[in-house]
């Protein structure tokens, strides 16, 4: 009995482990900012709400944003809770 338990426990930590997680189209590129002192950028996202950032050094990606965007809703990029240096929020224009 115990056996089969093990092997079921076993199973289920091994193909849970397959699965992959996509971030998907719930990730919105907020803005970017350089900081030339120490040739870093900063990359904000929100996600799901919640403020990401990707911090780029060497600034790689500053000027191929689009392929930073597409690896950070493949998951492929590692990102950072919080965000290091403020966006403006865009405001929204009063209608009429």
């Amino acid at each position: 009995m115990k056996f089969i338990g093990y092997t079921l426990l076993f199973a289920f930590v091994v193909l849970s482990g397959f699965k992959s997680i996509y971030q998907g189209e719930n990730i919105e590129f907020s803005c970017m900012k350089m900081h030339k002192a120490s040739n870093t950028c900063y990359f904000n996202f929100k996600v799901d709400g919640a403020k990401y950032r990707y911090t780029d050094i060497g600034c790689k990606f500053s000027k191929k944003q689009a392929d930073l965007i597409k690896k950070a809703k493949d998951g492929s990029v590692a990102l950072s809770k919080d965000w290091k240096i403020e966006c403006p929020e865009p405001k929204e224009e009063k209608g009429l």
